[in-house]
This record gives C-alpha cells, structure tokens and sequence, in this order.
C-alpha cells in the first residue's frame, strides 16, 4: 500500500545536507550526514524497494519524504542487516513488505538491547533529545525471510536479494540490480571508515565479499560513505583478506599481536577488534586428559630360588 508520510508527520523535513545520487536508471542512493549512513531506493515499474531505513523514527520519516519526492509507488523495505542504524526508522513506512536475513524475534531482541544501549551512550554524551528520539522508536521487524536467494519482481525489473552468512554480522544481506549492474553491500563494505568487527567473523568476510564480487558490479554502494566501483570494493576485500590472514598468524604463533597492530591495512583500532573476535570465537582447547587415580597394588607373587648342589654320580659303583 501507499503510505502517506506528508499528511502523518508534516512538518519532518530531511537535513539540509541529506542528498541523492543518482548511481544508475531508477536507482539513488540517499546519503545522510547521521553517521555517514547510505540508504538505497531501486524503482520497477509497479513498485520500489527501500534499501534500509535509518537510525530512528524521525530519520525514517524524512527519508520516506525525501522518496515521495521520487516515486508514489507502493514499496517494499530491505534490511541489510540487524544493527540499528539500518531498520530503526521503518514504522515511517506504514504497512509493507520487509525482507530480511532472520526473523522478527530475532530483530526485535537484539533492537531492544540496541536501543538501550544507545539512548544511555547519548545521555553520556550529552544528547538527551537524541537519546529520547531512539527511546520512543517502535521497532518494526522484518516479516518476509531471506534464505539463499530470492528473485523480487519490482515490476519490469528484478532484483536479488541474497544472503551472505558469516561476514560483518549473521543476518547479512546484499541486494543486487543486475540490469543497471549495482550492489548494494550494506555495512560489508565502507567507504571512508574503516570496517567494523564488532560481533563481526573476520575469516569468513573476505571470503563472502570476494564471492558477492564474482559478477563484477559496476557500482558498489557500501553501508557507510559514498558508492564506487569494482576496483575499490575489490581492493578492499584484499584488505579484509589480509586481516584474516595475520589474525590466523597471530593465533599460531607466526605473529605477535604487536606486529599485527602495527601492519593492519585498517589501522591499530579494527585490528584489535578482530584479533579479540577472534579469540571469543575459538572454542577453548579440549581439557588435558584426565589421569587414572592410582590403584592399590597387589604384593607380587613370591620368587622361589632353588638351591643347587653341586655333586657328580659315580658311575663305577654299582
């Protein structure tokens, strides 16, 4: 359905510096000075998909307006993945298909512990309007699952929606747009910052990063920062590469941490936090086999020594 943002809220108008790019036919990217942040918008002819939704209720509902300037066709909504900062201002979109990695209990437990944990850091940091915008957030959670790949028909146009596994999160997804040749990589990639591995799995990103490259887009949109091309999302998933690598090296003993901090393509910071996600990721090695109690010993059997005489027989004597 199409929902009406202008008549619910409107006086919410997007921040001055908010802008679109033009990145293809019929697809934008919306860059948000909050965070650094990227949201998408690919339009069919029957329908579009929104491309994550902000960080709160306020922030969706200028994006919502910000689209409506686009399009008036119905929307669909894409998460790319469970941190806040890409679903929390869905309730500006009213009733609607949201596709995600995960299901909605899953989304709803770690948003609430996310909200908490974002109002109290903007209380310390002295952003109390802030802190009450993410506090009365309502949280809207995904009601159409992504597992594997699913083919969205956009009307005249198709998208794909994909699930990556284990990379920067669990519940990561990339929406390709093979006609006009876009990836929108969400928070895999980030252009301008460096990545981050907080609760991220850093041997398995590179990897899933080379594999979502294998078509070669012509446009890259990362999560964060301005889009690009193959080359830069290719160099950086060397980068990522060669995190893994010395973490691995770090955890046999080829590396110490020290080199490791001082030789990260990212900088001293990230590579910190994923040689510690590293860590909290290696099962704790098997526990020492345990020794038999000793058990009470048998007396051994008794040695019988012979006594041997020494004597010759006489054969002469009959």
């Amino acid at each position: 359905m199409t929902f009406d943002v202008f008549a619910l809220r409107p006086h919410i108008i997007a921040r001055m510096s908010d802008r679109w790019i033009d990145v293809a036919p019929r697809v934008w990217v919306r860059r948000l000075e909050e965070l650094d942040q990227t949201l998408g918008l690919v339009i069919g002819d029957d329908c579009c998909l929104v491309i994550d939704t902000g960080i709160n209720a306020e922030a969706g509902f200028a994006y919502a307006t910000a689209i409506r300037e686009k399009t008036d066709l119905p929307w669909q909504v894409a998460y790319t993945h469970d941190h806040f900062d890409h679903w929390f201002g869905t309730s500006a979109f009213g009733e609607s298909a949201i596709w995600a990695v995960g299901d909605g209990a899953h989304y709803l437990r770690v948003g609430d512990e996310a909200r908490k944990i974002r109002a109290a850091s903007y209380r310390r940091e002295g952003r109390e309007e802030e802190a009450r915008r993410i506090a009365r957030t309502k949280l809207v959670p995904p009601n159409c699952r992504v597992s594997g790949a699913i083919g969205l028909n956009l009307g005249g146009r198709t998208v794909v929606l994909r699930q990556v596994g284990l990379a920067h999160s669990d519940t990561d997804m990339v929406i390709e747009v093979p006609d006009a040749g876009v990836l929108f990589a969400g928070d895999l990639l980030e252009n301008g910052a460096p990545p981050s591995y907080d609760g991220a799995f850093p041997y398995e990103w590179p990897q899933a990063v080379e594999y979502l490259l294998s078509w070669k887009p012509s446009v890259v949109v990362p999560g964060h920062g301005d889009p690009a091309d193959y080359w830069w999302a290719r160099a950086q998933a060397r980068d990522l590469a060669e995190v893994a690598r010395m973490c691995g090296e770090v955890a046999q003993g080829f590396l110490t941490e020290e080199e490791a901090l001082a030789h990260s393509p990212f900088g001293e910071a990230p590579m910190r936090a994923a040689l510690d996600r590293c860590k909290a990721l290696t099962p704790p090695p098997p526990p020492e086999p345990a020794v038999p109690a000793a058990q009470p010993q048998t007396p051994p059997p008794p040695v019988i020594v012979y006594d041997v005489f020494d004597y010759s027989v006489d054969l002469t004597q009959r």
